[in-house]
């Protein structure tokens, strides 16, 4: 018989040996241009982000064991907003009072600061809310400034 299903199976088992001899020269091709350098950088995606800065941002994978971040939650008491009182951590300023409440973000050893020195009438701060890995300072901590810079002392974490 001409036409029986092992010599149509012969003949997909040829076809199939010729598409995958294609698909190796293919490969192999393709191999050979990842090694010069024009091809490469447009085949590539990889090689197009070498060089290229990652967004600022906490990636887990990437993250350092040693560097805790926390926040507070710094209130002001009596007023709505001065925003001219700001804080600092380690003496640059990272938010200042144009709310009433602001978070900050701290890391172990921080120097927090509340600069009030734009205001010559005494200023009450209070730290309203840690995040659970701060130890100092602690909830409910108040602070005054008359015209001047105070410290609320340096962040402690567990």
């Amino acid at each position: 018989m001409p036409g029986s299903f092992f010599d149509r199976l012969e003949r997909w088992e040829k076809s199939l040996h010729g598409f995958l001899l294609v698909c190796f020269l293919g490969l192999v091709t393709l191999q050979a241009l990842f090694t010069k350098e024009p091809f490469r950088f447009y085949l590539s995606f990889a090689e197009r982000l070498e060089g290229v800065s990652w967004p600022d941002q906490e990636l887990p994978a990437v993250g350092r064991a040693e560097e805790r971040v926390g926040k507070i939650q710094i209130t002001l008491v009596g007023y709505f907003s001065l925003p001219r009182a700001a804080v600092l951590i380690n003496g640059r300023q990272v938010a200042n009072f144009k709310e009433r409440e602001i978070w900050v973000k701290v890391k172990e050893g921080d120097e927090i600061e509340i600069d009030g020195s734009a205001y010559a009438c005494p200023l009450t701060f209070r730290v309203s809310q840690v995040s659970p890995a701060v130890i100092s300072p602690r909830v409910n901590y108040r602070i005054g400034t008359a015209g001047t810079r105070v410290s609320l002392g340096e962040v402690r974490m567990k």
